[in-house]
């Protein structure tokens, strides 16, 4: 009886079980409704079944932009889509040709089930895809990673090998989703359709209702209903604003390239990461598909968004914020937080491709130096190399530059040089090439692959031809054999020529002359001519040619994917278990991380690595430039978005080339561009070979006095800028701020992009238009105190004010922050010295005013400091007519802030003052004199305090 009885229970608790789980894929999946999904609602079955317009269309044929292609109903139609002519007129052509709602390609649930954190829907194709290669048993895996983060991937169970995945480390949630503020719902399983819900306002964040998935080997498409148009990111591009524009149907393309800025091109690094406002409220959500082919985004009215790729997964996740900021930093988490850059990399630098010689450099130091103009960093481009050959310096032209750097550095300057990856292989005895060679370090052709004619060394690696006159290899930093190679070389070369960080150009990887007769720049006479030809085959030319290949068409070439770079179907990795074709866009990112190592183990210090191609992750081991721009006013205003843009994408040390790269600056364009580059996180003067000299110091004096102005204003500012640093290292803050980021409930802040913000307290409004006369700005809700002049404003308000060729920059504190600035010097190796300055800005007058802020401070230089524990960290609190700091972490280098002092507080917002009191840690009374402005509200106290020790001060 009792083993009867025993048996029941047990069958009474598999049942129970198989109900439980039963249950739980019941409402993870599909909430309230059935498994099976019962017949949609009439406004589901609308938005689901019927083509809605031609604003929601999903372009079948969008190649048909390419100067090599004239649609036709023939074409449209052999892909298994509709055709529509009117179109070809009133879209110029755009969505003439479109997916079928009914027939075509299309996906259907064929069955569930419950996986961990998640489940799998495995998924039956009906109908060929456009272009072959379909997906044998494609499965959507969805994962609840955290209450704010859900990741869904589309892959193929039986692709072998296994599809392409991106070998980010990502460090994703690992302690279980909890409290969910998002729903994941099935609600077209005949057609697959899926939607992404936020909980708390019902809003509708991710939508593939519009149809359009394709999965395929060299195509994958998948197209999205957005909640709004107020989308920010997606990169790498130049675009003129930076909330990206739905009026017209537009696609830009994303895959790295040697590509200065302008136009739609594809340039140096690829960043698939938008965030997106959904309403008025603010609420905000990212997204982030981590694939790194070749790879489009096509914005349309709706709005909608697709996104297409040539290869790997698509593999996304979906951050709910829910402010604009959360999302960065929840992103950041993922992918890794920003470096840590060193002090000094926060001063003003100064770089040209062209000095020729080292006099000319000397000269332009000497110059910039004769206008007291602060300056910290001191370059060496190409040219100071010897042929432009890696790790080597020019005997003739730059004789001395070691002791040169020996002597500015002692000076309390830094040095940088440049490095490209290219290794000249001819060239008898040249150390670089022999040792990655040794070590099978490049990247290979494949075997039983028929090279073309003199285009392979012996060991099979691949050969192109960049700066150095010869053919040249290409490290594979996807080995680690390659990657020690590469630290040693650096090692080694530091003990010839001083560099306290290393600037890695030319990166994505750029090869001159691919496919074409000869590169521009091998000799004419030099003959038989020879440039890489990579041959006709479906890497290099792949059935689907991307925008980030026929974009680049000229009216007598058809460009391959593999233009201005090497051969898709390179070979690389430790097992050779990459195509080129899949990590292209990931070389320079596979750069950074080993020079940085690099840097770190010649310098012993932090140092610093510049890269030009990035990738999600770059910025956990270095910085970017904005690449070789113009000289041009809207290449001036384009910078502040592209600002905007890599502080989104989790690379916050981030500038353009001040002046402009290429062509000739003027006068008045340079002063606008050293006044708005004075508030670049990475500022830096760069200029192209054979322009004419920018450096500040080669105008004339009210041009010196200015830029002298405008670099001591920044260096005022630089302990503010670092504390922002060491919170986007350790939060993931954004440093460069757009308002709505700050403010956004306020609508009108969606859209501004000539103006900016220093993390949440400082709003800086540039002069960034030739000619300009007004300068109008908007200041939202709050106090405002002028920098300068500490006039306050209450805003919300829209500003003009009168500017002419001597005006700065508009500059406002924000009421509620407190700041820290530090008197300027000549480098900061100087002015770290010196005493320290706090504002407290409060955001009300009298006793209700508040205000707080932070410092961050350790030795500049030194490796991993917030993680050793050795930092000093204070926190400024006003409240109640009082001030109070508090040291809230000290274990510091004796040196390194033993000395620092306060000097003067102080206090915007200030109604009136008769008795000012200060009191050290222990609460004893110490000497201090006191002003008050009645006028301005500002009460200024100066002090003699260490930084070490907490104090109040109190005002009547």
């Amino acid at each position: 009886m009792a083993t009867t009885m025993m048996k029941t229970l047990m069958a009474f608790l598999a049942l129970f079980a198989l109900l439980a789980a039963s249950m739980t894929f019941f409402f993870v999946f599909n909430n309230n409704d059935d498994t099976t999904s019962p017949p949609p609602t009439a406004t589901t079955t609308q938005r689901t079944t019927t083509m809605r317009n031609t604003q929601e269309r999903v372009d079948c044929f969008p190649d048909a932009r390419s100067s090599a292609v004239t649609l036709t109903r023939e074409l449209c139609e052999q892909r298994g889509c509709e055709f529509d002519k009117q179109s070809m007129t009133d879209n110029d052509g755009s969505h003439a040709c479109f997916y079928r709602h009914e027939g075509g390609i299309r996906y259907s649930v064929s069955s569930k089930q419950n996986t961990e954190g998640g489940f799998r829907v495995h998924l039956r194709a009906s109908g060929p895809s456009p272009f072959g290669g379909d997906f044998k048993k494609p499965v959507l895996d969805v994962r609840m990673l955290s209450n704010n983060l859900i990741r869904f991937t589309f892959d193929d169970m039986y692709a072998n090998p296994p599809r392409f995945r991106v070998p980010l480390e990502t460090n994703l949630p690992t302690g279980g989703a909890g409290d969910l503020l998002y729903e994941f719902k099935i609600t077209d399983e005949s057609r697959l359709a899926f939607v992404i819900t936020r909980k708390a306002t019902g809003t509708v964040i991710f939508d593939t209702g519009p149809g359009g998935l394709v999965l395929s080997d060299q195509f994958l498409q998948l197209t999205i209903r957005l909640p709004s148009s107020d989308l920010y990111g997606l990169g790498e591009h130049s675009h003129p604003t930076f909330r990206r524009d739905f009026s017209t149907p537009h696609s830009w393309p994303a895959f790295a390239r040697d590509q200065p800025p302008g136009g739609d091109n594809n340039l140096y690094g690829v960043h698939p990461f938008y965030t997106c406002v959904e309403d008025s409220h603010g609420n905000t959500h990212g997204v982030f598909l981590l694939n790194s082919n070749a790879q489009e985004y096509a914005l349309s009215p709706g709005p909608m968004l697709t996104w297409r790729t040539i290869g790997g997964v698509l593999d996304f996740y979906v951050f709910l914020g829910p402010s604009p900021e959360n999302v960065v930093q929840q992103y950041t988490q993922m992918i890794g937080r920003p470096v840590m850059p060193p002090y000094w990399s926060l001063g003003f630098q100064l770089c040209r491709y062209g000095y020729d010689n080292l006099s000319n450099l000397q000269r332009a130091v000497t110059e910039t130096r004769n206008y007291s103009i602060p300056h910290d960093v001191q370059y060496a481009d190409i040219d100071h190399m010897d042929e432009r050959m890696d790790f080597t310096i020019n005997p003739n032209n730059f004789s001395g530059l070691s002791e040169y750097f020996d002597e500015l550095r002692g000076a309390g300057m830094r040095t940088i040089i440049i490095l490209d990856p290219a290794l000249i292989s001819n060239v008898s005895g040249y150390e670089p090439y022999l040792a990655t060679k040794r070590v099978s370090g490049n990247i290979k052709w494949p075997d039983n692959f028929n090279v073309p004619p003199s285009s392979a060394d012996d060991d099979g690696s691949m050969f192109g031809f960049v700066w150095p006159q010869g053919k040249a290899v290409f490290p594979d930093f996807f080995k680690y054999a390659t990657q020690q190679v590469w630290k040693e070389l650096i090692v080694s070369h530091r003990a010839k020529l001083a560099f306290d960080g290393l600037w890695i150009d030319m990166n994505e990887p750029a090869n001159f002359g691919t496919n074409e007769e000869r590169p521009w720049n091998w000799p004419e006479d030099d003959k038989p001519y020879w440039s890489l030809h990579c041959g006709n085959n479906t890497l290099d030319d792949p059935p689907y040619r991307p925008l980030a290949a026929y974009i680049h068409d000229w009216p007598d070439s058809r460009k391959a994917l593999s233009d201005k770079t090497v051969c898709m179907n390179g070979v690389q990795g430790d097992r050779g278990q990459y195509r080129h074709y899949d990590v292209h866009s990931l070389y320079g990112w596979s750069q950074t991380a080993p020079t940085q190592r690099a840097v770190r183990a010649a310098t012993g210090e932090r140092g610093m690595v510049i890269s030009r191609s990035t990738y999600p992750g770059s910025g956990k081991h270095g910085g970017h430039w904005l690449g070789d721009n113009n000289s041009l006013w809207s290449h001036l205003r384009d910078s502040i978005v592209g600002m905007l843009d890599f502080n989104l994408f989790g690379i916050p040390y981030i500038g353009a080339d001040i002046c402009g790269f290429f062509q000739d600056t003027t006068r008045e364009l340079c002063l606008r561009w050293m006044q708005l580059g004075a508030f670049y996180p990475f500022s830096r003067n760069h200029n192209g070979y054979g322009s004419r000299e920018q450096h500040p110091g080669a105008f004339d004096d009210e041009f010196g006095r200015m830029s002298r102005e405008i670099m001591e204003t920044r260096y005022w500012l630089l302990p503010y800028l670092y504390t922002l640093f060491h919170q986007a290292h350790t939060q993931g803050d954004t440093v460069v701020r757009p308002l709505h980021h700050e403010f956004s409930r306020d609508t009108r802040t969606y859209g501004i992009d000539r103006q900016f913000l220093w993390g949440p307290a400082l709003l800086i409004s540039p002069i960034v238009e030739e000619g300009q006369t007004e300068l109008e700005y908007y200041l939202p809700e709050g106090r405002w105190y002028d920098f300068f002049t500490d006039e306050v404003t209450t805003g919300p308000v829209e500003k003009t004010v009168s500017v002419n060729m001597t005006s700065k920059p508009d500059l406002h504190l924000r009421g509620g922050h407190i700041i820290v600035l530090q008197r300027p010097a000549n480098n900061t190796h100087f002015s770290r010295q010196n005493a320290l300055t706090v504002r407290v800005m409060l955001n009300a007058t009298g006793s209700e005013g508040k205000a707080e802020g932070s410092l961050f401070w350790d030795d500049g230089v030194s490796i991993d400091t917030y993680e050793n524990g050795d930092y000093l960290l204070v926190r400024y609190f006003a409240n109640n007519n009082k001030l109070t700091t508090t040291v809230s972490h000290s274990r510091i280098g004796l040196h390194t802030a033993a000395d620092l002092r306060y000097e003067i507080v102080i206090v915007h917002g200030v109604t009136s003052s008769t008795d000012v009191t200060v009191k050290n840690v222990v609460g004893k009374t110490v000497a201090s004199s006191s002003q008050f402005d009645e006028k301005q509200q500002k009460l200024e106290v100066a002090v003699d305090l260490p930084v070490l020790e907490s104090f109040t001060l109190s005002w009547n």
